[in-house]
């Protein structure tokens, strides 16, 4: 991950910003008091909310372990979506 400051952003904020979409990764800025914040594309941000949402849920959970078990065992099905998953599209 790239880091750099606050004044660097401020001159270069297009270069940065574009570097951050184009490549997909993430940018840590540094302010004068040491603060940083982390610059991430969009799809990025929404990867991240979509895993933490399905990873975040039990029954999501569950299911996807049932599902690696079946894997494992070549047991596997073809089954639909949990209903929360599947009103995504």
């Amino acid at each position: 991950m790239e880091h750099i400051t606050d004044t660097e952003l401020q001159r270069k904020v297009c270069h940065y910003l574009n570097g951050v979409t184009d490549r997909r990764k993430p940018l840590t800025v540094t302010a004068k008091n040491g603060d940083e914040v982390v610059i991430i594309s969009e799809a990025n941000y929404r990867n991240l909310r979509a895993n933490q949402l399905v990873l975040g849920d039990p029954a999501h959970q569950a299911w996807i372990q049932e599902s690696m078990r079946q894997v494992r065992e070549l047991d596997a099905q073809q089954t639909s979506l949990p209903r929360a998953l599947d009103e995504t599209k």
